[in-house]
């Protein structure tokens, strides 16, 4: 990888400067995985003997280059009672990017473990080799006025034109967006008690716009494998708009007792709306599927900070903070009456599926259940003759996904101390999220493969117990629940987890030994530990390891890596 950024300003006089920047970033990207013998015929394919796998192959290169520069012409002027200042510009980003790449599968490697592109059937396999180049083009405004340092008011304009909003009506008009922001110094204007060193009241109201993905506004056929064309089957749109989030916020900051108090409280709400959906075309239509803009996907949320210094001395002071944020999704509107929900992702061989509904929120997971009266009890099947009660295994419902929970905490909340003792520092962050769900095939597919430590355990005492009933009949209660295709129910969890997210020990080396070096001004030698334990996990798994963080499968573990704890030595001089 490599980077460049350059920077140029030139001062007319006190009240007018102009300043132009630009930066590059051009990275190069090779990936070679490996898969051997052995690995799941559902990533290998199995071979042509059937006994097993033989592996696969991915290759594939990659490189890009981002350019950015802007001009930025800037007036500034302080009045008797107010103060200005101005800043109009443009700027251009620029993005280019292109690849190559195969992969063996759903062929197979014709010798196990031999990794080469002359061991795999591209016949059966997949080649890549693709382009891209996106470009914005930008003119914007923002200007403050303030009045006798008490109140302050800001404002900006931008305007976007985007490549990928080519063949719409958005081409050339592109498409604005401003904001405005008051803040308001109490401490300045009214006469408050000498312990208060800062009241401050904020509020502001924004619109910002993003263009749409590369091509979606033209979608063309393509050429795959043996020169056999794709032919698209998403119908043009020209009335494409852009999508456009409306924002507001208040808040307020004070700090007391010569700041050893500090308090930070903000409230959010934000709407985006016009955003892209792919509908299925009614029957005889010439294309399957096609674009709509719809959607109103709303956030509110509140963030508070709280800090404070107990304890000031001259050799020792403890320092302590308190972060509390919470945040709500929900879905306002989709696509209109006809489209109740949107699936991101699942079904086919797996028994989750990401959701969005109007009420919904992003992060909502549907599975499969048990099937239970009215009540909420199991239902078993009904008994053979001469079967045991404790046989009979529970009914599961796999024809109705229901939703199980969203992966999202009902609060995030941190606490943060640093401690210092003459040249000693002790810092440490206990952070935690409290509420949510997460499932893990993980567990489902060890359960049913019989190799977890619950199925161990349901062996050693001969039964299961589910809510309250005993089944003896433990294999064939995890074949049927267990696996990728089981109930998923059975293998959520409450994500809620507290952990020692970081400490740090270090010591100032004495003012009195760097001064004989003539060039060292301070240093500082530490060690930092991240990710050290849980103090609770009510997971079977770290819940931030999550298998995606996009729309799709929000809070599901497949297979997942454990995260990792860290600890690290760091040496910090300053010359």
């Amino acid at each position: 990888r490599t980077l460049l950024n350059l920077s140029v300003k030139y001062k007319f006089n006190d009240l007018f400067s102009i300043q132009a920047r630009g930066s590059a970033d051009y990275v190069v990207d090779k990936n070679n995985t490996r898969m051997y013998a052995g690995t799941s015929p559902v990533l290998c394919g199995m071979n042509p003997a059937g006994t097993g796998t033989n592996g696969r192959y991915i290759y594939g290169e990659s490189s890009s280059l981002s350019s950015y520069g802007d001009v930025l012409f800037t007036y500034q002027q302080q009045f008797t009672n107010f103060s200005v200042n101005a800043s109009v510009g443009a700027s251009i980003n620029d993005y280019t990017g292109n690849g190559t790449g195969f992969d063996s599968y759903p062929g197979i490697l014709s010798v196990p473990n031999v990794f080469t592109m002359q061991n795999c059937s591209l016949n059966k396999g997949s080649l890549t080799d693709w382009k891209t180049h996106t470009q914005s083009q930008s003119v914007f405004f923002t200007g403050q006025v303030g009045f006798k340092d008490q109140i302050y008011v800001d404002v900006t304009a931008r305007n976007d034109w985007t490549s990928t909003l080519a063949f719409t009506k958005y081409k050339n008009k592109g498409f604005f967006y401003p904001s405005v922001g008051v803040t308001w110094l109490l401490n300045e204007t009214l006469k408050l008690p000498s312990w208060i060193d800062l009241g401050k009241i904020r509020g502001a109201w924004s619109k910002v716009g993003n263009g749409l993905n590369t091509y979606t506004s033209n979608p063309l056929n393509s050429i795959t494998k043996s020169g056999s064309i794709n032919f698209n089957s998403t119908a043009p749109f020209a009335e494409l708009k852009p999508e456009m989030t409306t924002s507001i916020e208040f808040g307020t900051e004070w700090r007391f007792f010569n700041s050893r108090l500090e308090f930070d409280f903000t409230y959010y709400k934000t709407n985006t709306k016009n955003q892209l959906f792919t509908l299925d075309a009614p029957s005889g239509s010439q294309y399957a599927r096609y674009y709509i803009n719809a959607g109103d996907i709303q956030n509110t949320g509140v963030e508070v900070m709280l800090n404070g210094t107990p304890v000031m001395t001259k050799d020792f002071r403890w320092k302590t903070g308190v972060n509390f944020a919470t945040n709500k999704n929900e879905a306002k509107a989709l696509a209109g009456d006809d489209f109740g929900y949107f699936t991101f992702s699942g079904g086919e061989s797996n028994n989750v599926w990401s959701r969005l509904e109007v009420g919904g929120s992003f992060g909502d997971i549907y599975g499969t259940t048990f099937v239970r009266d009215e009540k909420g009890n199991i239902q078993y099947e009904p008994a053979k003759e001469g079967q045991k009660d404790s046989d009979r295994l529970p009914l599961v419902d796999k024809t109705n996904p229901v939703k199980l929970g969203n992966s999202t905490p009902d609060f995030n909340l941190g606490w943060s101390n640093t401690i210092t003792w003459k040249d000693f520092s002790l810092y440490f962050l206990i952070d935690g999220r409290f509420g949510g769900e997460v499932m893990s095939l993980t567990e489902a597919d060890l359960d049913q493969q019989g190799v977890s430590k619950a199925t161990g355990d349901a062996r050693d005492r001969g039964y299961v117990m589910l809510e309250g009933r005993q089944i003896t009949d433990v294999e064939g209660f995890y074949n049927q629940v267990g696996g990728r295709a089981g109930v998923t129910e059975h293998y959520m969890y409450r994500a809620t987890n507290i952990r020692l997210r970081e400490l740090s020990i270090g010591y100032s080396l004495p003012q009195a030994w760097l001064a004989k070096t003539g060039v060292i001004k301070n240093a500082q030698v530490s060690l930092v530990g991240r990710n050290l334990f849980f103090f609770k996990n009510n997971a079977p798994y770290d819940p931030d390891g999550m298998l995606s963080t996009s729309n799709r499968l929000q809070g599901v573990e497949v297979f997942g890596m454990p995260t990792n704890r860290s600890i690290g030595f760091n040496l910090k001089v300053n010359f």
